[in-house]
């Protein structure tokens, strides 16, 4: 089965049939499908992300057919590229957050994604039906759907994900649109001058900053989770960055907060799963079975918080923080991924070149 988001292709290989029963796991993510075949054309059941809970599901069904996913009855109006926006709180413990809505238009179909200041919503894919807005997108960890009205130089409306979360959002068309610099949001807090960390690896042996094998290495500590779509981007990144600079000093290691009900057997299961579809050769800790960023932010003392998963701390070969990376913006977001991978890897070529 092939999944199709925009210019993504997920592959999916994990399928098993039982007379009219179907059993469909998806690739790097703990999700699956659970269908029933009613014949040829039709499917119906249930989504299961189990990172959310062994109940969690979304109901689902399936009907062959060659039309677009979203039908389009009125000429299609109009959507500006870029937008300054605001997604707005959910609850009175939060604070409006903003992001950038950035977009493709070809006739009715609509491609793009929202960048906010803890990553970006990967690959979306839709339509204009007159003057409304729909994008979705599916990737195994995340059932995202985006309706809105576009009316001049304003654009608002709902972002719904799963059937967990419905928040509100809206803005203005802005080509000079900017979020925080993400190199800015986390960073050494006064008083501390080094970087440390101590966590158990997959087989339970703990590794620690100090061990041999960072001596004298340009490392990335990266906080993730394989429940993660923008860690998943950043790890197919960041392989791709292990392989070939490693012969030159380069280390890498995952430090995994993991959102699992099933406790550390199922988090170790996940993070060796993900590794492997990943090929990711790097090494991977278990910091946490939750990824509650307060958890994370008091893992790491030194740092004033942890906001988003991924978040990347880049250390010279001294041991030196250099640069605190929020967030990840992925290949999804076209442009600004590409001139993200040719300043890090300049980066990392500097560091690398540097005498330990």
């Amino acid at each position: 089965m092939v999944v199709f988001n925009a210019e993504e292709e997920i592959e999916v290989d994990e399928i098993e049939q039982k007379g009219d029963s179907l059993i469909i796991l998806m690739p790097v993510f703990d999700s699956e499908f659970k269908l029933k075949i009613h014949s040829a054309t039709e499917l119906s059941g249930n989504w299961y992300d189990y990172t959310r809970g062994v109940d969690y599901h979304v109901p689902f069904r399936a009907e062959k057919s060659d039309a677009n996913r979203f039908s389009t009855d009125k000429e299609a109006g109009e959507v500006a590229p870029l937008y300054s926006l605001t997604l707005f709180p959910t609850n009175e413990d939060e604070v409006d957050a903003p992001a950038i809505g950035e977009f493709v238009q070809e006739g009715d179909k609509v491609t793009g994604t929202f960048q906010t200041e803890t990553g970006d919503y990967r690959y979306l894919e839709g339509a204009m039906d007159g003057n409304t807005l729909k994008l979705s997108a599916f990737d195994g960890s995340h059932a995202f759907l985006f309706i809105a009205e576009v009316l001049g130089d304003s654009i608002s409306g709902n972002f719904w994900a799963g059937n967990h979360w419905l928040q509100a959002w809206g803005g203005k068309a802005d080509p000079e649109a900017k979020l925080t610099d993400p190199d800015e949001l986390t960073y050494l807090k006064e008083g501390f001058d080094s970087f440390s960390f101590k966590f158990p690896n997959l087989e339970g042996d703990s590794v620690s900053f100090s061990d041999e094998q960072f001596k004298d290495k340009v490392t990335i500590v990266q906080l993730m989770g394989s429940w993660c779509p923008n860690c998943m981007d950043e790890t197919r990144l960041y392989s791709q960055w292990y392989d070939k600079y490693q012969g030159e000093g380069l280390e890498i290691v995952g430090v995994a907060f993991e959102r699992t009900s099933k406790g550390l057997p199922q988090a170790q299961k996940n993070i060796i799963r993900m590794a492997k579809r990943l090929g990711a050769n790097y090494s991977f800790l278990i910091a946490a079975t939750n990824n509650d960023k307060s958890v994370a932010t008091e893992k790491f003392p030194m740092l004033n918080k942890i906001i988003s998963f991924p978040t990347s701390i880049f250390l010279d070969k001294k041991g030196r923080v250099r640069k605190i990376h929020t967030g990840f913006n992925g290949p999804g977001t076209g442009n600004i991924y590409t001139r993200y991978v040719e300043e890090y890897e300049a980066f990392l070529e500097k560091m690398l070149a540097e005498e330990a």
